[in-house]
Parts: C-alpha cells; sequence; structure tokens
C-alpha cells in the first residue's frame, strides 16, 4: 500500500473526478484520495509479476461463442422507436446527447 506521502493530491482527484463525471464534496475527496492511491499501488505491484512462462488470454475462464444464423425478427415500428426516443424532431430523426468533441456531455 502507498505511504501517505505516495497519495494523490486532491487536484489530481478532482481532476480524475471531472474525467469520470463526478462531483464529489469535500469529505468524499479525502476518502478517495486514498482509496485511489491504494488501487494504484496496487496496480503498480503487478508490473513485479513474473509472467515468463504464462500464456496471454483473451478471458479468465474457457469460453466458446454460440454463433446463429442471423435471420430476420420482429421489430420495431418507427411509431414505437419514436415514443422510446428521449427527444425526437419533426422529421422524425432522434436527437441524442453529443459524446464526442470538446465538453462532450458536460
Amino acid at each position: 500500500m502507498p505511504e501517505p506521502a505516495d497519495k494523490l493530491t486532491e487536484a489530481e482527484v478532482r481532476t480524475i473526478a471531472h474525467l469520470a463525471r463526478l462531483s464529489p464534496s469535500d469529505g468524499e475527496v479525502e476518502s478517495l484520495r486514498t482509496e485511489l492511491s491504494d488501487m494504484l499501488a496496487m496496480a503498480a505491484a503487478l508490473t513485479d509479476a513474473d509472467l515468463e512462462d504464462v500464456d496471454p488470454m483473451t478471458s479468465p475462464v474457457e469460453a466458446t461463442n454460440r454463433l446463429r444464423e442471423d435471420e430476420p425478427g420482429e421489430s420495431l415500428t418507427p411509431g414505437q422507436v419514436e415514443r422510446l426516443a428521449p427527444e425526437t424532431d419533426a422529421d422524425g430523426s432522434i436527437r441524442v446527447p453529443r459524446v464526442l468533441g470538446d465538453n462532450a456531455g458536460a
């Protein structure tokens, strides 16, 4: 675990929180400083792991994809989609929050 000197600063925690779209209270920031610093220390400890004879894997469990035919099925009508949409335009197009670009979603 990190020593107190290795803790993230309050400014670093607030930056991380902002990037994660979180607004922690002043009291939560101190708790997050400890928790995030502990997580980073654990991740750093993994760099010392001996992986010489370990085969790479995509998942920690054995799994096989079950494939099926891609057959058309029942779908929603345009009216159903419009009723489910958070916001629509007069032409029937669906408006969604911007997710790319400067300050997207902020």
